[in-house]
């Protein structure tokens, strides 16, 4: 199976979705009369899924295309165009499912890795902030020792003055 370059023909009669090309060309898309293939303008990334019907007045470099069908994907007569074996609804359901899944998974492993990052830098701050609090503490554990040993001196002098010298405390 692979894909086969043909020069377009408009077909005479309307027949969209349907196109006719030589029975010989089947066999090289892969495809049987009755099932489908895709015309592709790899120029304007645009495609279209017809039905294949064999010809056999049909020359084998052409393949004959309704004028809706050319207009969809963008060409005219004379152009050449892509065509392929459609892949199944089924497949292509598949194929998109497992390519969001990929992309999810990807997508959380990012998030993943932001949270843990996030999460060590709060940790580091959360520690960083736990040692200042240590820090000003002490100093304000040591001031306030200081402040009731003064506050204490001062009351026993202030005592011993008022009661006199031989009253010790």
């Amino acid at each position: 199976m692979q894909d086969v370059r043909l020069t377009i023909k408009k077909r005479a009669f309307p027949s969209h979705g349907r196109v006719r090309l030589n029975a010989a060309i089947l066999p090289d898309l892969g495809v049987a009369e009755g099932e489908h293939v895709d015309l592709i303008n790899e120029a304007a990334k645009k495609s279209v899924s017809v039905t294949v019907i064999a010809d056999s007045m049909v020359p084998a470099g052409q393949i004959r295309v309704s004028e809706e069908d050319l207009k969809k994907i963008g060409l005219s007569e004379g152009s050449e165009v892509l065509v392929r074996k459609s892949v199944a609804l089924k497949e292509k359901l598949s194929k998109a499912a497992a390519e969001a899944n990929a992309s999810l998974e990807k997508e959380a492993k990012k998030i993943d890795a932001a949270a843990k990052k996030t999460a060590g830098d709060v940790s580091a701050g959360a520690a960083s902030a736990a040692k200042t609090i240590k820090k000003e503490t002490d100093k304000a554990t040591k001031s306030i020792g200081k402040a009731v040993s003064k506050t204490t001196k001062d009351v026993k002098k202030a005592v011993k003055k008022a009661t006199g010298k031989e009253n010790d405390l």
